[in-house]
């Protein structure tokens, strides 16, 4: 388990900053993470099953959740049967089927729930991946992606401090060492994909 003070100690030994006197003090660091979390988050989202109680005959469920639509991959009904999205397949003799859509936070079904399938209804949905909010915290990261977190957490400080020096009028190659560190993090999610896949 890999916490947000052990990361931020990884972070300063890769940005060369662990003197007695550093560059950076650990809130920027924290932000800088914080930061990393986000942007590992949209790559590898984490996957999250809610329930949402759906009564007979309902056709809007107000669920209180706050779900992305397009990270919906999969909505199951009370008896476990899958629920297509809206708008399902072509009619059949008239009839629709039973579908849903997401709108403002509310299940939307086509139909009036059946009885057979009243319930607790399952959504699976992707979601982003929230920093730690304490040192000792662990890190929301799939065991192994530390490397990756870590190379974005670097990127960000020294994006930051760019631009910082860039206000007071500063010249130096630390944009270039940020895309650097960019670069090697994004060439870290592209490896890490198609391990996936493959």
């Amino acid at each position: 388990m890999t916490t947000r003070a052990d990361l931020r100690i990884s972070l300063r030994l890769r940005l060369e900053d662990s003197g007695s006197d550093p560059l950076w003090d650990d809130a920027t660091l924290d932000a800088a993470i914080a930061a990393a979390i986000r942007a590992y988050g949209a790559a590898f989202p984490r996957q999250v099953t809610a329930g949402v109680a759906v009564p007979a005959g309902a056709k809007r469920v107000a669920t209180g959740l706050e779900i992305e639509p397009g990270g919906i991959a999969r909505v199951l009904d009370a008896a476990g049967i899958w629920v297509p999205p809206w708008p399902a397949g072509p009619e059949r003799d008239g009839e629709r089927g039973q579908a849903w859509r997401w709108w403002g936070g509310d299940l939307v079904l086509a139909e009036p729930a059946a009885a057979s399938g009243a319930g607790i209804w399952t959504i699976e949905h992707r979601a982003g991946r929230e920093p730690p909010a304490t040192d000792g915290e662990a890190i929301d990261v799939i065991p192994g992606d530390e490397e990756i977190v870590l190379g974005l957490a670097a990127s960000a400080a020294l994006t930051r401090r760019a631009v910082e020096d860039a206000k007071r009028g500063a010249r130096g190659h630390t944009a270039a060492l940020a895309a650097a560190a960019r670069q090697a993090a994004d060439a870290l999610i592209a490896r890490r994909k198609r391990r996936v896949r493959g």
